[in-house]
């Protein structure tokens, strides 16, 4: 005997599955937000690789430029713009960072009075109300018990 198979073919929904459940939308991947990158791709365009013109075949007497990541022959040039990566460096390590704190620092010693002032007017919870919560809730399943728990374990004095 042959097994039934398990969906009918002559279904609308069978034939065409997309058409009743769509797919769902692709997660956006998470942008990669170390500094070391952000750093690399700031600090490319200062780096130059000059190839002398013996070397390339179709360079016809000129040096050429490329790119830094490229191959490497051991008569290549490589000229590095060291005042711009200073700068860059010193902003991105230095003067970022101490900017920063300035902002945090000055806006918590001006938002301070003002979240005091906010708490004030905000009714606050009554001390302990969890804790008597859970003694009496505590209690009440000791009273159920054999046993009996003095109410002086539980009470402040």
């Amino acid at each position: 005997m042959s097994a039934n198979p398990p969906f009918v073919l002559h279904d609308p929904k069978h034939i065409d599955p997309e058409k009743e459940q769509p797919r769902r939308a692709a997660l956006t991947s998470v942008p990669d937000l170390r500094f070391e990158y952000g750093f690399l791709k700031s600090v490319r365009p200062y780096f130059r690789l000059r190839r002398p013109a013996n070397s390339d075949p179709k360079g016809k007497g000129k040096e050429t430029e490329a790119d830094v990541g490229n191959d490497v022959a051991p008569a290549d040039v490589l000229e590095i713009q060291w005042r711009d990566i200073a700068w860059i460096t010193t902003r991105d390590q230095v003067l970022s960072p101490l900017a920063q704190g300035a902002l945090w620092a000055i806006a918590g010693y001006w938002l301070t009075p003002f979240y005091g002032q906010a708490r004030s007017l905000l009714p606050s919870p009554p001390e302990g109300g969890i804790v008597k919560w859970l003694r009496s809730w505590v209690q009440s399943f000791a009273a159920t018990g054999t046993s009996q728990i003095p109410p002086k374990l539980y009470t402040r004095p």
